[in-house]
C-alpha cells in the first residue's frame, strides 16, 4: 500500500526543525530579512533578492504541502473504509457452517484431500480480511505516528489489541505484542469456527474485534481534519504571508527599506 513518506521526506524535516525549536518554519530567518533596519550590510536591494527567494520557496513548500496533506488524506479515507467494511462484513458473518464442513479424502496414492465447504471458505476469508485491514490501519498510524500528537494517540489506540490477545488466540488469531498486528493460525481458526461458531463469533463480533474496530474508526474520523498539521502549524504563518511580497508590494517594501538604511547610516 503507497505512503506518503516518499512525498514528505523532502520537507518534513523542515517541518521537524520548526516544531522543535517552537518557532515556525521562517521565524527566526524571515524576521532578519525582513527588518528594515537591521544594519547598514542590507541593502535594499539584497533584501528585496531575499525576498524573492523566500517567495519562490513558499510557493514551493505550500504546493508541496497541499500535495502532502491531499495524498495523506486520501490514504486515511481508503485505510479506514477497508477496516469498516471488513468489520461490517463479521459482523453480518453466521459462522455455523456446520461440522461437515470440512471433509477429508484418502487417495489411492496414500495422500489426503481437504475440501472446505464455501460457507467456510466464505468465513475463513471475512476473518483474514479484518485481521489485514486492521494490521494495515495499525501501519499507517505507525508510518506517520510522530507528525502530530493526535496522530500517536491513534497509532496506541489501534494498537491495543494485545489486552485480549489470549481470547484471539484461543481461535487462531495471534496477537504481535510488540506491534498489535495479527496473523491468522488457518488450521485452528478453521477448527474453532466448525466446533465453536458462537465463541468465534463473540471474540470476533460486535462485542468483539469488530466492535473494537468501528468504535475506534467512529474516533479516527472524529479527529480527521485534526490529525494532519494545518499549513500555519507546520510552516507558520509568515509562510503563507510571504507570498504576498509581490510585484507593487515589493516596490513599496524597496522604498521603507532604503529609508531603513538611510536611518542606520546617520544613526
Amino acid at each position: 500500500m503507497p505512503t506518503i513518506h516518499s512525498m514528505v521526506s523532502s520537507t518534513y524535516m523542515m517541518y521537524k526543525y520548526a516544531q522543535r525549536s517552537g518557532n515556525s518554519l521562517f521565524q527566526s530567518s524571515a524576521s532578519r530579512s525582513f527588518n528594515p533596519y537591521a544594519g547598514s550590510s542590507f541593502g535594499a536591494g539584497s533584501i528585496l533578492s531575499g525576498m524573492n527567494g523566500i517567495t519562490a520557496s513558499s510557493r514551493e513548500l505550500l504546493s508541496g504541502y497541499a500535495a502532502t496533506s491531499k495524498k495523506f488524506y486520501a490514504e486515511f479515507d481508503s485505510t479506514m473504509d477497508n477496516l469498516k467494511d471488513s468489520a461490517q462484513a463479521i459482523k453480518r458473518m453466521d459462522f455455523h457452517v456446520g461440522e461437515d464442513a470440512v471433509t477429508t479424502t484418502e487417495n489411492e496414492d496414500g495422500t489426503t484431500t481437504v475440501k472446505k465447504s464455501d460457507a467456510l471458505v466464505t468465513a475463513l476469508k471475512a476473518v483474514e480480511n479484518l485481521a489485514s485491514d486492521y494490521n494495515d490501519v495499525i501501519d499507517f498510524f505507525g508510518e506517520h505516528g510522530d507528525i502530530s500528537k493526535r496522530m500517536g494517540q491513534l497509532q496506541t489506540m489501534f494498537a491495543d489489541t494485545g489486552y485480549r490477545s489470549g481470547s484471539y488466540r484461543s481461535i487462531g488469531i495471534v496477537v504481535d505484542a510488540g506491534t498489535g498486528k495479527m496473523t491468522i493460525d488457518e488450521d485452528k481458526l478453521t477448527k474453532a469456527i466448525t466446533e465453536s461458531p458462537d465463541q468465534v463469533s463473540s471474540i470476533l463480533g460486535k462485542n468483539g474485534l469488530a466492535g473494537k474496530a468501528e468504535a475506534h474508526i467512529s474516533m479516527a474520523e472524529h479527529e480527521r481534519n485534526r490529525i494532519f498539521p494545518s499549513v500555519s502549524a507546520m510552516l507558520g504563518s509568515p509562510l503563507p504571508s510571504g507570498t504576498l511580497y509581490s510585484g507593487k508590494s515589493l516596490l513599496n517594501l524597496s522604498k521603507y527599506v532604503s529609508i531603513g538604511n538611510f536611518l542606520n547610516l546617520l544613526g
